[in-house]
């Protein structure tokens, strides 16, 4: 039975992409590098921070970081968009009775979930910040560990989706059940060899999901 159903935040039940592109090609400008397609910021999304520089602008520089953040808020107030199902999913599997949680490498993503409108919709938002202070960032299994405790809920009865690599390694970290969704660079096949107990195309394919346990 799923009783709680945690979700990564970028790219799972946001399309951040083009919040990510717009960031880079401002420390591009800023650098008087070319700026970069969304087709190449998709070749490198979920990668380290530093491949990603490398791939998207060709060298990484750790002055760029603050450049990043300096715009990142309001490029993402402008370009972050959930996924056309994501609110309606959210909204069915809570009539399911199925408490609905973020847990994210972001250190305060509930700005990012003000921005997009999905923060109501969540029963608890998490990240390497908030709200429980400083925890280490995935694939390390504390921030799912505490969500589980907030919740009084066991490992067994929780799933937690993710559009890469490193959410499944979270999942299966915390023991619980890994889902992958392939809403960016990694297909059914990866998530099978990585170990997913499940994987989706898209948000409204957990209904079913939680319908089914």
């Amino acid at each position: 039975m799923i009783e709680l159903a945690i979700f990564d935040h970028d790219m799972t039940i946001v399309d951040s992409s083009y919040a990510i592109q717009a960031c880079f090609n401002y420390v591009a400008r800023s650098a008087g590098l070319p700026e970069a397609t969304h087709e190449r910021v998709m070749e490198y999304i979920a990668t380290p921070l530093v491949a990603f520089c490398e791939g998207v602008l060709g060298e990484y520089r750790p002055e760029w970081i603050k450049l990043y953040r300096s715009v990142m808020e309001q490029y993402e107030r402008e370009l972050i968009r959930p996924y056309p199902d994501t609110v309606s999913t959210l909204v069915k599997l809570r009539e399911r009775g199925v408490k609905l949680a973020v847990v994210s490498n972001r250190e305060r993503p509930s700005l990012a979930l003000e921005h997009s409108g999905l923060a109501p919709y969540f029963d608890l938002i998490v990240g390497a910040e908030e709200p429980f202070g400083k925890v280490a960032y995935k694939p390390a299994p504390d921030m799912i560990a505490l969500t589980l405790a907030h919740f009084g809920v066991e490992a067994a009865n929780a799933v937690y989706v993710g559009d890469a690599d490193i959410d499944i390694m979270t999942a299966l970290n915390a023991d619980v059940r890994g889902i992958g969704i392939t809403t960016a660079n990694f297909t059914r096949e990866d998530f099978g060899k990585l170990g997913a107990w499940a994987v989706i195309g898209s948000l409204s394919e957990m209904i079913g999901i939680a319908a089914s346990e």
